[in-house]
């Protein structure tokens, strides 16, 4: 289709090039140009340029090119006829002037008429019909007057263009001026020819009366064309828009999504840079067991609901920031996971910030049905919010949306309703920040300083073992040891390499102990699930073999919340180290069902229980009295299965007297040694021994 269009339009530009080369013939020899002469010329420049911009513009809409070719040949011929007299000059004048009667009619119909009005079928005809009946009486019908046969032919045409005007429903009001301006320039040019034609006035009234009726009908023509490549282009636009909405609406809510909502509110912060918004984030906090029962498919319907549900409760509230650019206003935005957002404008609103907050908030929860059901499971939602203020900390839209997730993470975690953002909490967030990026860059460059802390015989001092312990000096107060400073690690995603490192100072450590004779072994503790990962266990084997020590003078220690949260991977690991002669150790041990499952399928060499809370309870007898009672319960336990027990964080004497009064043997902790540092192993060992020679090995 493309390619047959592009023939027919090539075809018609090399007609009108032969027309002109043979109209302009017969004048090359002429001096000069006549009025006529020049009129033809101008027409010729004319038409060019609006066929061609009218070819071009076809494809993108329906335009008939015909009508506005046959015009301009219509008027070529009528400035021919004029300027060249030859035999039948008012008959190629009156016929072409008819043709350019007519098809002027039906161009101009074709840029609002509607083509289903019945009216049309009636008037086409009877135009149709007068201009063959003129041409045909004119040309084979000499007894007729062609001059009056042409003020009739024409002036019925013109009334057939007058009631199809009229009758037309689509025209407006701007294209019916245009029109009738039209339909009084033609009427000009039938009272003008028909003159000429009586000899009343001269040959440059015709000529000019035929010049302006064809500019006029190019004007007409070329405006419907602009207005239809304008309707054309708003069509696409409303298209892309619509696309673009619905691009940017959730699919499972049906609820503008993030960045829909921040360009919203970015438009209405600059348009309004003072106005006082406060952005609120809410979610349903225990929407996650509908997940769990549900799966992910079947929970949409049941969030579609509560959706629905909430955007209807707020739609009226005019205080509210209107996130959709329809009429019908859609005031809840969806941002990730189950996050939904409304923007409070308290700009006008004389009332206390937090009292509208508090209004809203439980106007939403007020909104959510009692219970949810979906087939046999029901579900009551409950709603948690956080609150931030735009220009309070902060005036980007993401940050104070970011700021409002946050307090709603403090929301859930101190199960309240709603809580308002805290600058202290942005500072904190800040500093964790900092502190990882220092934690990070301490470890690349080997800053952290690492010691043994013995593990010791409560009765005869002798030690059995040695804990692989660190400090890290995060700012000038006290240092941190690896049970402080082991979640930034993780958060960072440190913690591997700060295992890593672990390793090789501990096998350093063995390697020390061997030197001075004084050979115990050294645990490590495995503090993340990141750590489960048989790459680590290479590293392992690769390290003491590197030192020249023995494996079993390794112990790995796994918390027992590490174990129990990722068992499966757990005890693969477990296996894969006791197959390498690496002793296991349980710390934080509790004595829960699950722990002692473990302990009856895995073979441990020693059990941990943290002994911290053993003699720090003076003002609480209650509390200290069920602590001991659990710890108590523990040593019977693991004595009676047989399992070493070691003693953690025994920092003072009252701590150290119940655990031995509960049958405590071995312990760590800083009131039993403050620690040994490397460089220092052999003056502490000869020292250890000077002061408590029974605990020597036998040799």
């Amino acid at each position: 289709m493309k390619h047959f269009r592009s023939t027919r339009f090539s075809f018609t530009g090399f007609l009108m090039v032969v027309l002109s080369l043979f109209l302009f013939s017969s004048t090359a020899q002429a001096a000069s140009f006549s009025f006529t002469e020049f009129n033809i010329a101008f027409v010729l420049g004319l038409m060019f340029p609006v066929i061609l911009i009218i070819a071009l513009v076809k494809p993108l809409k329906n335009i008939r090119l015909r009508h506005p070719l046959l015009i301009s040949l219509s008027v070529l011929l009528m400035l021919y006829a004029l300027a060249y007299p030859k035999s039948h000059q008012s008959e190629l004048i009156l016929s072409s002037a008819m043709i350019f009667s007519s098809v002027l009619f039906f161009w101009l119909r074709s840029t609002y008429s509607q083509p289903a009005e019945k009216v049309n079928y009636v008037i086409n005809f009877i135009v149709v019909a007068t201009a063959l009946s003129f041409v045909f009486s004119l040309w084979f019908l000499p007894a007729i007057d062609g001059y009056l046969a042409w003020l009739v032919a024409s002036l019925l045409v013109l009334a057939c263009a007058g009631v199809a005007v009229l009758s037309s429903k689509k025209i407006k009001e701007l294209n019916s001026v245009r029109l009738t301006v039209q339909w009084f320039i033609h009427l000009c040019f039938v009272i003008i020819l028909f003159a000429w034609l009586n000899a009343f006035i001269s040959v440059v009234w015709l000529v000019s009366a035929i010049v302006i009726s064809y500019l006029a009908a190019l004007v007409n023509g070329c405006w419907y064309l602009v207005q239809a490549i304008r309707v054309e282009l708003n069509n696409s636009k409303d298209i892309s828009k619509k696309i673009l909405t619905a691009y940017l609406l959730d699919p499972a809510t049906n609820l503008p999504c993030y960045q829909q909502a921040l360009e919203k509110l970015e438009n209405v912060i600059k348009q309004q840079p003072k106005r006082r918004l406060v952005s609120i984030v809410f979610k349903p906090v225990n929407f996650q067991a509908v997940n769990t029962v549900l799966g992910h498919h079947n929970s949409d319907i049941l969030l579609l609901q509560l959706a629905y549900c909430l955007q209807k409760k707020v739609a009226e509230n005019i205080l509210l920031v209107n996130f959709s650019d329809e009429q019908t206003p859609i005031k809840i935005a969806r941002l990730q996971g189950l996050h939904f957002l409304v923007v409070l404008d308290l700009s006008t609103d004389n009332y206390p910030d937090h009292t509208k907050v508090d209004q809203l908030c439980r106007e939403l929860m007020a909104a959510v049905p009692r219970a949810m059901s979906f087939k046999s499971f029901s579900l009551n939602f409950e709603l948690a919010f956080g609150a931030a203020y735009t220009g309070e900390y902060s005036n980007s839209v993401s940050e104070v949306i970011s700021f409002a997730e946050d307090a709603l993470l403090v929301s859930e975690q101190n199960q309240q309703v709603v809580s308002y953002f805290d600058h202290n909490s942005a500072l904190y967030t800040e500093q964790q920040l900092q502190r990882m990026e220092q934690l990070k860059q301490d470890i690349a460059d080997e800053k952290l300083h690492w010691y043994l802390q013995p593990q010791i015989g409560l009765a005869n001092k002798k030690v059995v073992g040695f804990q692989m312990d660190v400090h890290w000096y995060s700012d000038d107060k006290a240092p941190r040891g690896l049970s402080q400073f082991v979640d930034i690690a993780e958060h960072s995603g440190d913690i591997y390499l700060l295992t890593k490192q672990m390793i090789v100072e501990a096998c350093k450590a063995i390697a020390q102990l061997q030197k001075v004779g004084f050979e115990r072994p050294v645990t490590i503790t495995f503090a993340s699930k990141e750590l489960l990962e048989p790459a680590l266990i290479d590293y392992i084997v690769l390290q003491t073999k590197a030192h020249s020590i023995n494996t079993n003078s390794l112990i790995i220690e796994f918390k027992e919340a590490l174990i129990l949260s990722a068992s499966q991977r757990a005890k693969a690991i477990i296996d894969q180290l006791k197959s390498l002669n690496i002793k296991i150790a349980i710390g934080d041990f509790s004595g829960s069902y699950e722990s002692l499952r473990y302990l009856r399928k895995l073979s441990i060499h020693q059990v941990k229980i943290n002994c911290g809370l053993l003699g720090n309870r003076e003002n609480d007898i209650e509390s200290g009295s069920s602590d001991k009672a659990i710890i108590n319960a523990l040593i019977n336990l693991t004595r009676a299965m047989k399992l070493p027990l070691i003693g953690t964080s025994i920092n003072n004497s009252n701590t150290e007297q119940a655990f031995i009064s509960m049958g405590g043997e071995y312990a760590e902790g800083r009131y039993l040694s403050r620690g040994v540092v490397f460089d220092e192993i052999e003056i502490w060992t000869r020292r250890w021994l000077e002061q408590y020679p029974h605990s020597a090995p036998a040799k």
